[in-house]
């Protein structure tokens, strides 16, 4: 047994692990105590027999993996790993599978997520007709004037792309007032008896930010976007405290059973509700029931003092519950048609979108939390907003100075040719989710127009221009799984196949490329590259083991691709059933 080897290596092998270390300049060394230096350390888990993509340029692929306290100790043979075990070392044969950094979703919301899991899902709703019948069925039990909330409907899935009004809600009830969230969560359509409770009328003015839409005759056709949501979702009831723990261990278990080992979050966005998730969450990693990590973002608008409160509150360097970026929205949807775009959109040439908050007003707040050493991220769909976007931060570099800042433009989803080459001059990241081209396909080329059609989703572009891209879902926009997102990286295909080669196929990068930014740069997106992305000595033991080999499989296989097992901090977080 190999427990039971003499293992005359072992001190070599060892010190050849800590040499990489030193070397590649990626990790501080700290001394160790002098009775420790004559003792090898001790791996608690090993991997072996593996193909272990490293996600590291120096180290390549290995077949092994040791790991101590949470971290890499070794990347090497199995011979090698295993040498550094003794009778308490767990081994985990992976048989030749292929075993890959966790992945790191740049982009989440776990609070809508969790919301998600308590509430009616729409997700996978075919037509108008399927539509009522699931709302139907939820007002069957329920008493006069209590709510039905559901989420996740996309009227571009549907036969006649024709979106729901307050008149098609009326049929189903008009007992129960129904707030029903579009799948981008960037409008929502209700029924008569939610437009009278929240006082929205032929009357009513548009809220600043946000759009009452409206027939021919000006009376309110229950479609409301952005702000304009604001004062029906504020009646709903809120879920007890017991509940939303029950939501968000859900939706961490879904996250684990996809291969994601760390969350950039931003549900404290949400008010009272954000922070009582963000309370649950402390909660829950004082009592070690935290099975992955959590970078939480801070509301960009709230002022700078209560952002520094936040900030020392939370910390910026816990690895499993931190301070992120401060995050903000300034525009809305391209499937809602509320993304600012620089020119009408070609389907309704009276609309170049919604903007948010005023560019002058923006640029101040940027330069301020700048000047206060936050990061910052900025929702941007349409050009407009994205050109804006860019504007604030370089402003904020002239005035302040550069500093090593990584403000990140959130979706970056339609880009000019004139912004594509500013992104990477200005430090700024492109944090983006290809996941979203599966569903955009449908609409974008017909928003967009021929001419400016070549503007969505411009990986490749950015990529060239030397700028960096981290990868996320938008859960629960879309599904957690990263298989959509890598696939649409590469393939730039619809999910059952075609336009064939591709929309836009110049727009496609690598697997390695893809992965890199799910990985490498959704952890230097948060300031974590030097403890996240890589399997490399001291790095955190957060692995994912698939099904296939991802580098070596063409893209339709990337989606039959399954997670077997999840590790996080070197301990087996998720298992597959066989």
């Amino acid at each position: 047994m190999l427990m039971h080897m003499v293992r005359l290596t072992l001190l070599g092998l060892t010190l050849v692990g800590l040499f990489y270390v030193a070397a590649t300049t990626r990790q501080e060394i700290k001394p160790r105590p002098a009775d420790l230096v004559s003792r090898p350390p001790v791996a608690d888990l090993v991997l072996i027999n593996g193909r272990i993509y490293t996600a590291d340029d120096v180290v390549g692929t290995v077949d092994g993996l040791a790991v101590q306290d949470g971290r890499i100790l070794l990347a090497g043979t199995s011979e090698q790993v295993l040498d550094l075990g003794d009778d308490r070392t767990r081994v985990l044969d992976l048989e030749g599978r292929f075993a890959m950094p966790g992945f790191n979703d740049a982009h989440g919301h776990l609070a809508n997520a969790a919301l998600k899991a308590l509430k009616l899902n729409l997700s996978n709703i075919g037509s108008m007709e399927d539509l009522r019948f699931a709302v139907a069925a939820q007002t069957e039990n329920r008493e006069s004037g209590s709510w039905i909330y559901g989420r996740g409907w996309d009227e571009s899935l549907w036969p006649d792309r024709r979106m729901p009004t307050r008149d098609d809600l009326d049929e189903i009830s008009t007992r129960h007032p129904i707030y029903l969230e579009r799948v981008d969560g960037h409008s929502a359509v209700v029924n008569s008896l939610a437009l009278e409770q929240a006082g929205i009328d032929a009357g009513t003015p548009d809220p600043d930010g946000g759009i009452i839409v409206r027939d021919d005759a000006g009376r309110a056709t229950g479609w409301l976007k952005e702000k304009a949501t604001n004062g029906v979702e504020a009646l709903i009831p809120d879920p007890t405290r017991e509940q939303w723990r029950e939501g968000l261990i859900a939706v961490m278990r879904d996250a684990l059973e996809n291969g994601v080992t760390s969350i950039q979050d931003d549900s404290l966005r949400m008010g009272r509700r954000g922070e009582l998730v963000v309370e649950i969450l402390q909660a829950m990693k004082s009592n070690g029931e935290l099975s992955l990590r959590v970078t939480t973002w801070l509301p960009f608008e709230s002022e700078v003092a209560v952002l520094e409160e936040w900030r020392d509150r939370l910390g910026s360097s816990d690895p499993w519950l931190k301070a992120g970026l401060l995050k903000t929205n300034i525009d809305g949807s391209g499937g809602s048609l509320s993304a600012a775009m620089l020119q009408p959109y070609a389907t309704d040439s009276e609309n170049r979108g919604l903007l948010l908050m005023n560019p002058g007003r923006l640029n101040q707040m940027v330069i301020e939390r700048d000047a206060a050493g936050f990061q910052i991220g900025i929702h941007g769909i349409g050009d407009r907003a994205n050109r804006l976007i860019l504007d604030a931060f370089e402003m904020a570099m002239e005035t302040n100075g550069r500093r090593d800042s990584r403000h990140r433009v959130e979706h970056a989803q339609f880009l000019h040719d004139d912004d594509i080459g500013r992104f990477a001059p200005l430090g700024v990241i492109a944090s983006m989710q290809a996941c979203h081209l599966l569903s955009d396909m449908r609409w974008a080329p017909d928003i967009l127009g021929a001419e400016r059609e070549h503007e969505g989703y411009r990986w490749n572009s950015l990529l060239t221009s030397g700028a960096r891209i981290a990868f996320g879902t938008d859960f629960p926009v879309e599904p957690i799984n990263p298989m959509r997102g890598l696939y649409a990286a590469v393939a730039r295909e619809a999910e059952e196949g075609g336009p064939p080669g591709g929309w836009i196929p110049s727009e496609a990068i690598t697997i390695g490329q893809a992965i890199h930014a799910y990985t490498v740069d959704s952890a230097y997106a948060e300031f974590e590259e030097q403890r996240k992305g890589r399997l490399v000595p001291g790095q955190f033991a957060d692995v994912v083991v698939l099904s296939r080999d991802i580098t070596a499989i063409d893209a339709p296989q990337i989606l039959e691709t399954e997670v077997l097992t999840t590790i996080v901090d070197g301990v087996v977080r998720y298992k597959r059933d066989r």
